[in-house]
């Protein structure tokens, strides 16, 4: 400031000094002074206000008016001070987690049930990880109570599940940005036709259930798989980008069933920019399923009625199949071109889904399915409503049925469900806290699964499938309450109208067929606590509407059908870490102790408890 005052006096010295100069100079009309103008440098134009206000001559000397032309030249006054050099500061990073390369989980509990879990993989790496699983559980209780006089209807003796499954996988990313995968795995899945009491033994076959093997009536499944995959890990606007996976499954079954799966699947997908303004994404998906099953009965569940027994005795000599071998060849294929971009404020997925079915349909049948949804979202996030059409033709191959219902006939058919679906849905955001989905769909499916029991077993204790044309309407919502992370809070529920497209005319009406296995609501309710990262709890209750399963004739010629009581059930699960290594943790399944039935003569356990403790090995 000092500096500046002095250089401020100076040019006001200056041009006071000037003025008296041009005043004495009358002899000439062109003046050739120079101004110097020093000031402090500011690299800006500003605007001076204009003087409005016209100079009074009072002198009787006639003015001569006079040219004067000067600039001002800017100079950088530099600066003597110079401030300190800032050191770069040197950010510390927390340092990393220490993982585990393995984990070894063991339990057992009521009915004879073993649980064994071992799971080893690779450390933390930037290009690769490895590792391989293996899981076991299984239980071999018995239903009911033996009866020392009469066979007892409440008792269907062991009814033993058993589930293993081995698996090995590996990623590895390539210096140009490739990631390639892969993994092998095994399955055993067993289980036991055990759905007829020993009164259902006595009172159709005469036997008694000590007199029968269990081996005669078990069910086995095995499952080979191997998948192997690369994809692009670059996602930037308008660079290509792939994935292609292959994946190759052999099932083959007790009763001398087997079917081989090859699925290939791959998208190409590409970045781009909309109007120069919204950017989307352009996707090409591409399926191949093949199936090819093979079935050459050397015997059949017990149960099976005398002529289909003897119809196993008669076999080609030359070949030595049955007459009721059979092999087959299926194939789905499936184009799904979409794209996914915002366009103002709206998030649109648009495309469709072309299929052709060579599963249902030796020849081939073309389907074209839609593939669109359009969000919106309202009040800053809080609110999100969107609207879809979606459709698909989905495989029911033996090994997708065996899985949804593991006491099927061998050799069961195997058809594709087709379905359109038509959805809206809304979210929202309560609070921070607090989120509320409520949704709705229509559909209409053909071929859609169902199951029946199977009149060629006597016992009544093997189901075939039965494929429904049908429309259904769902209506239904969640809550989800979420207190930081020592309580989270979930409450859901749907409702479900089905009506079979397909009738029949009793007396002068024409009366739906019924629909089996589809319960008309499910509900819920599970609350999760952590107490300190200590004390983990999850409680969950469910409840599933009455489902119907039969129909029988009544007394008056009509038909009625029958119901599967309505199924609830509370199941708890607590765990105590006592450190990283170490846990305890207890397991309660059904404490309501109810014996509810998952299909039509299979009831299930009354309670299921499992106690364990996990442990990870240090190193």
């Amino acid at each position: 400031m000092k500096y500046n005052k002095i250089l401020a006096v100076v040019a006001v010295v200056n041009l006071i000094a000037a003025g008296f100069n041009c005043r004495a100079q009358n002899d000439s009309n062109v003046y050739n002074e120079r101004v110097v103008v020093t000031s402090r440098y500011k690299p800006v134009v500003e605007e001076s206000a204009k003087v409005n206000v016209a100079p009074v001559i009072t002198d009787t000397v006639s003015t001569i008016t006079k040219s004067f032309t000067y600039d001002i030249t800017t100079r950088r006054l530099t600066s003597l001070y110079e401030p300190s050099r800032i050191k770069a500061a040197r950010i510390i990073g927390e340092p990393a987690t220490k993982l585990y390369n393995n984990y070894l989980k063991l339990g057992m509990g009521n009915y004879w049930s073993p649980l064994a879990e071992l799971y080893f993989n690779s450390l933390r790496s930037q290009n690769k990880t490895f590792g391989v699983g293996v899981q076991h559980q299984s239980s071999w209780g018995t239903i009911g109570r033996k009866s020392d006089s009469l066979p007892s209807p409440t008792h269907y003796g062991q009814a033993p599940f058993s589930l293993t499954d081995i698996n090995a996988f590996g990623k590895y990313i390539t210096a140009n940005s490739l990631q390639l995968s892969a993994d092998l795995g095994y399955q055993n899945d067993f289980n036991r036709y055990y759905g007829f009491s020993d009164s259902t033994l006595a009172s159709v076959m005469a036997l008694d259930r000590d007199s029968i093997s269990r081996a005669d009536y078990k069910a086995s499944y095995n499952l080979a798989r191997l998948n192997l995959g690369v994809k692009t890990l670059n996602t930037d606007v308008n660079a290509l980008g792939y994935e292609a996976n292959v994946g190759l499954k052999d099932m083959w079954a007790t009763y001398s069933q087997n079917e081989f799966n090859v699925n290939v699947d791959g998208n190409i997908h590409y970045g781009f920019t909309l109007a120069q303004k919204y950017k989307g994404v352009a996707y090409l998906h591409l399926t191949y399923e093949g199936y090819l099953q093979n079935f050459n009965p050397i015997d059949l569940p017990f149960g099976a009625n005398a002529m289909l027994d003897a119809a196993l005795l008669n076999r080609d000599d030359s070949t030595g199949r049955s007459i009721l071998a059979e092999s087959s060849f299926k194939n789905l294929y499936k184009a799904n071109p979409y794209l996914d971009f915002m366009f103002s404020g709206l998030q649109i997925h648009a495309g469709a889904v072309v299929a052709v079915d060579a599963f249902n349909t030796p020849a081939g049948k073309v389907h074209v399915y839609p593939d669109a949804t359009v969000s919106k979202s309202f009040f800053n996030q809080l609110l999100v409503a969107s609207l879809a059409a979606e459709g698909n033709i989905d495989a029911n191959s033996w090994n997708v049925i065996r899985q949804v219902n593991p006491y099927i006939a061998p050799n069961s058919l195997s058809r594709a469900t087709s379905h359109y679906d038509f959805s809206a849905r809304v979210r929202w955001n309560i609070s921070k806290k607090m989120d509320l989905n409520i949704y709705g769909s229509f559909s209409s499916i053909d071929d859609d699964l169902s199951f029946r029991l199977d009149d060629n077993y006597l016992l009544h204790n093997v189901f075939v499938p039965q494929y429904d044309s049908l429309t259904r309407i769902k209506v239904g919502g969640n809550f989800v309450f979420v207190n930081d992370e020592i309580l989270r809070l979930v409450v859901k529920g749907n409702y479900y109208i089905y009506k079979n497209k397909l009738s029949q005319l009793v007396g002068d009406q024409q009366v739906d067929l019924p629909l089996y296995y589809r319960p008309n609501f499910d509900a819920g309710i599970s609350a999760t606590f952590n107490y300190h990262d200590k004390v983990f709890a999850h409680v969950e209750f469910q409840a599933l509407g009455r489902s119907p399963y039969a129909t029988v004739a009544a007394d008056d010629g009509s038909d009625s059908t029958l119901y599967l009581p309505l199924r609830y059930g509370l199941n708890l699960e607590v765990e105590y870490r006592h450190n990283k290594a170490l846990s305890f943790f207890l397991k309660a399944d059904n404490l309501c102790f109810q014996r509810y039935f998952y299909w039509q003569n299979y009831p299930s356990y009354r309670a299921l408890f499992l106690a364990g403790l996990t442990y990870t090995i240090p190193y």
